[in-house]
């Protein structure tokens, strides 16, 4: 009986720590599983459960807005839609709906949806960017047949208001809106803003119950010196030309010599910055900013660089004698000028664009110190203008001159320059000397209401030549217009203007060709206080091709529309006698009856039309006084000028009128003149005069006898 009972407890005893052994060990399973998950595994599926459970949508920045010198509206970004599918949201089994509902109004193909549906992307987006019509159709679309899972979504898109103007400065921006060319590459960190976000929760069905929100910070507001309306006429400008001269491409710049500020920057042919880029060899040539990128050999242009040099160093002045008889033999090349001069001022050397007369002023200059002016000037080297892609031009160091270097470079062959380097050197002169970077951007500011400056642009500035020597350099250039090179084709009425004009051959396979040319001309306006540096240069227009023929005539277009645009008044002799009579008669006139004479002078003082033509017959300059010997020889007959509408001021000067003079017991009214001017007036009126400065008369004060004049 006892061992019945003992064989009984053993029994169930074995059955009960079987039974444990069995529970310990599933627990132990359970807690190293759970272990494992809660420990090991803790951030992976924490990670995986938010994921599950949240959702980030990223609220894109509205890319900032650029604006022109006067906050005209240049490149914008406007609110558009787009559609995205939520494959959270969409069963396999109505994918096929979504395909042939919104396929249509998408404007793309079944097959072409259903490869988005299917990538992978589990919110793919269906159509971006849509026109409003679209949108509208697909919110339809989706309400019509309650399409869960398809979201139409706002987004920006770049808008060019003014199409094609400028779009070679204000470059383009891709698919995600990221610049890829022009200001919008250069500045696009400011231009993108910082993206917002959207988080929220949802359930197992997808639906959202929660949700946190973080705005977007849109981008900043560019304000660049370019003017719009100077942009858009200098555009028409070179788009005409490029019609009338064939050329393969017209490129010029407008800016002003004092701040280094660029009015106006084109490029002929252009394209339009909203068009979708293809990648062809003919798209590369039409998009690429000719005036900042393309290289080229200036021509008689550089000239500038050899008669300053030569100036500044005292090595001639303006009256010496020149010989520039020709040949001048470079090597085995000979080189000759386009008339057979004989001995020339080295004034009249310029004006004439004596190639043998420079050479042998560039002789005595030397290799050193000429390359040394070169640099000076900016060539060979960036100028800093804020757009991508400046090249740096070809300029040998002094040490790899070659024996025929020196002679060509003086007269601009075996020198590359870019557009915006030979203006920059030009407004140097223009500006008295000194060199300011040229620029586009002026400033940035915040897009919100505050419009904080964040950042504001200070060009770098050099000092390239004395005063004295630029201001001789003007008068030089002056005659260029005057009497020289681009006598017939500068044609502004009551203004003067200097500059100088440029024709070289281009290299065809590898030697310099006889009928494609590079023809240039680069000059300022008004000659005696520059306001505007302008240059033109065409590449290989066909038929004429003379710097004079061509590229003056489009100088002279730019130059009337700008001088016209902003008011400035005229500066010829006949223009201040003219004021200074109606001024004279309006101080003569009763109280009573001033609105005639006041009538009189609104009429002369008018700023200048840019559509009106040109007269015929241009004012002379008076910057380069022409020699009792150079007025009795006849002026040669004038050669071919491209035929372009110019516009005429709607100023009208009558014959000079010399004012009476003035009363010894009246100071007369010499605001405005030159220096000689306010003399002859003095001693016509029995004063003695105490000049201050130098330039033109701005304030006056008589004291007893004397009228002391400030000039600037």
């Amino acid at each position: 009986m006892a061992s019945r009972s003992s064989k009984k407890q053993r029994s169930i005893t074995g059955r009960h720590i079987f039974i444990a052994c069995l529970f310990v060990a599933w627990m132990g399973v359970i807690i190293w599983r759970l272990a494992y998950l809660q420990i090991a595994r803790h951030e992976e599926l924490a990670e995986k459960s938010a994921r599950q459970r949240q959702e980030t949508q990223t609220i894109t920045a509205v890319r900032g807005t650029i604006v022109d010198r006067n906050n005209a509206v240049l490149v914008t970004s406007i609110e558009t839609d787009s559609v995205m599918a939520d494959l959270y949201q969409i069963k396999d089994n109505i994918k096929a709906e979504i395909i042939k509902t919104l396929a249509p109004p998408l404007r793309t193909t079944e097959a072409a949806l259903a490869s988005k549906l299917n990538s992978g992307n589990k919110a793919p987006v269906l159509g971006a960017k849509l026109d409003w019509e679209a949108a509208d159709q697909i919110r339809k679309a989706i309400e019509a047949n309650k399409l869960t899972g398809v979201k139409v979504l706002r987004d920006t898109q770049r808008h060019y208001p003014n199409g094609s103007l400028a779009a070679h400065i204000l470059g383009t921006v891709n698919a995600e809106e990221k610049g890829v060319s022009g200001l919008e590459m250069r500045l696009d960190k400011f231009l993108r803003g910082q993206d917002g976000k959207l988080e929220f929760e949802k359930d197992a069905v997808g639906r959202a119950y929660s949700q946190e929100e973080r705005a977007a910070l849109a981008g900043g507001r560019i304000v660049t010196t370019l003017d719009i309306v100077l942009q858009h006429k200098v555009e028409q400008a070179l788009a005409q030309a490029l019609e009338e001269t064939k050329a393969d491409s017209i490129s010029a710049i407008v800016m002003d010599p004092a701040t280094g500020d660029v009015l106006a920057m084109a490029n002929a042919p252009t394209f339009e910055p909203t068009a979708r880029w293809q990648g062809t060899e003919q798209e590369k040539i039409v998009r690429r900013n000719r005036a900042i990128v393309d290289v080229y050999e200036p021509g008689s242009v550089m000239k500038m660089v050899t008669y300053s040099a030569v100036i500044e160093e005292g090595l001639a002045s303006p009256d010496d004698k020149i010989n520039c008889r020709g040949p001048y033999m470079n090597g085995p090349h000979p080189i000759s000028d386009t008339h057979s001069y004989g001995d020339l001022t080295v004034r009249d050397a310029l004006a004439k664009s004596s190639n043998v007369g420079t050479i042998r002023l560039a002789l005595r200059l030397g290799k050193d110190r000429f390359a040394d002016y070169v640099t000076r000037f900016g060539f060979g080297q960036k100028t800093g203008v804020d757009l991508p892609a400046e090249e740096i031009g070809l300029v040998r160091k002094a040490e790899n001159y070659e024996p025929t270097s020196l002679p060509s470079m003086s007269i601009g062959y075996s020198v590359g320059v870019t557009a915006i380097q030979a203006v920059s050197a030009m407004a140097s002169i223009a500006n008295r000397g000194l060199w300011v970077q040229p620029h586009i951007l002026k400033k940035i500011v915040s897009a919100d209401a505050s419009q904080r400056v964040l950042y504001e642009f200070e060009p770098k500035t050099r000092r390239v030549l004395r005063e004295e020597t630029a201001d001789v350099i003007k008068s030089m250039l002056a005659g260029v217009v005057e009497h020289g090179t681009a006598r017939n084709a500068i044609q502004l009425a009551s203004y003067t203007a200097a500059g100088k004009t440029g024709t070289a051959k281009k290299v065809v396979n590898g030697r310099y060709s006889d009928s494609a040319y590079n023809a240039s001309f680069a000059g300022f306006v008004p000659a005696t206080n520059p306001r505007f540096a302008i240059i033109v240069v065409l590449d290989t227009p066909k038929g004429a091709h003379q710097g004079g023929q061509v590229a003056a005539p489009i100088f002279n277009q730019i130059a009337q529309a700008a001088l016209g645009d902003y008011g400035v008044l005229p500066d010829v002799d006949e223009f201040r006698q003219k004021m200074v009579a109606t001024e004279d008669d309006l101080r003569a006139k009763p109280a009573k009856q001033p609105d005639a004479a006041l009538t009189a002078i609104k009429a002369v003082a008018a700023p200048v039309s840019s559509t009106s033509p040109t007269p015929k017959a241009s004012v002379k300059p008076t910057a380069t006084p022409v020699s009792a010997k150079a007025k009795a020889t006849p002026t040669p007959k004038a050669t071919p000028i491209l035929k372009l509408p110019v516009a005429k001021s709607s100023v009208r000067v009558e014959a000079a009128t010399k004012p009476e003079p003035a009363k010894s017991s009246n100071a007369p009214n010499v605001i405005g003149r030159s220096l000689r001017e306010v003399a002859s007036l003095c001693s016509q009126a029995g004063l003695k005069l105490k000049a201050v400065g130098s330039g033109v008369a701005k304030s006056q004060r008589r004291v007893g006898d004397t009228l002391i004049v400030e000039f600037r």
